[in-house]
């Protein structure tokens, strides 16, 4: 009997000595580390009806990719030479009655307008911008009380287009001779401004390339393809104006006229990809 008891105490003290063994062989074994932001989940996904559960305050959701990208405006410029002259010329005659302001009026006004059509001013290149009578009352002559006699005045006045600048001196001669005296608004323009617009347009991507690609290089980053292009118009289309010039006024015999040159500004807004 105590042989077999010390048996069975000797069996239990090498299964005690096992567990203790095979214990601490499992707390040796290393778990594997989960990084912040990765679901704690077997490959072969989790227990049927449960869902991944983000770790360290992660979404689960997917973020969307950020659009990235250089904004610019870019400036051209183009200058061409006027090869169209826009003026108002006009005859504004005095009377004592309004009748005879009026045919004196008519009379110098048919040569004016004769003048204009000898140098070969179309028809409809000729047109009327006012026509006008009014009074005016006279001083009274010195010593005497009241008012002077009254006066009648005639203005007529023509827009004029002259198509071939060179001309518009010889033009304001003729016409000053023809009776003209009223010379005003002067003005100058391209018949054509599709080819100024076209390089004015192209300055300005060009503008707008060379401003990306600077900041581009201060941010350090590649600037990649146009994603995005159009026109900044701040009024009803490219602005125009006309600028100084050193060419000498024209030539020939006439009135001495400086035209100058128009320039043209275009403005583009572009949006670079970044690589």
């Amino acid at each position: 009997m105590l042989g077999r008891k010390m048996f069975y105490s000797a069996a239990l003290m090498v299964v005690a000595a096992l567990a203790v063994t095979l214990a601490a062989g499992c707390s040796a074994v290393s778990r594997p580390a989960v990084s912040a932001g990765v679901q704690a989940m077997p490959a072969g996904g989790g227990p049927s009806g449960t869902q991944p559960v983000a770790l360290s305050g992660q979404s689960s959701q997917p973020v969307a990719p950020t659009n990235r990208g250089i904004t610019v405006v870019g400036v051209g410029k183009a200058s061409g030479t006027p090869d169209v002259a826009n003026i108002n010329v006009g005859v504004e005659t005095q009377a004592a009655s309004v009748q005879q302001a009026v045919d004196d009026n008519k009379a110098k006004m048919t040569k004016l307008l004769d003048a204009l059509k000898s140098l070969g001013i179309a028809d409809k290149d000729i047109r009327t911008s006012n026509y006008g009578v009014y009074t005016q009352q006279q001083p009274s002559p010195e010593g005497k009380s009241g008012a002077g006699p009254t006066s009648y005045h005639v203005n007529n006045q023509v827009n004029v287009i002259v198509r071939d600048v060179a001309k518009l001196g010889d033009v304001l001669d003729k016409v000053v001779a023809a009776g003209a005296n009223n010379i005003y608004g002067v003005n100058f323009s391209v018949a054509d401004t599709s080819k100024l617009e076209d390089d004015a347009r192209a300055k300005a991507i060009a503008d707008a390339k060379d401003r990306a690609t600077s900041l581009a290089q201060l941010a350090g980053v590649t600037l990649g393809e146009v994603v995005n292009i159009s026109e900044v118009i701040g009024g009803p289309g490219p602005v125009y104006s006309v600028m100084d010039s050193a060419k000498t006024g024209l030539g020939g015999g006439g009135a001495p006229i400086q035209p100058g040159e128009l320039e043209v500004n275009m403005s583009v807004q572009v949006t670079f990809a970044i690589k």
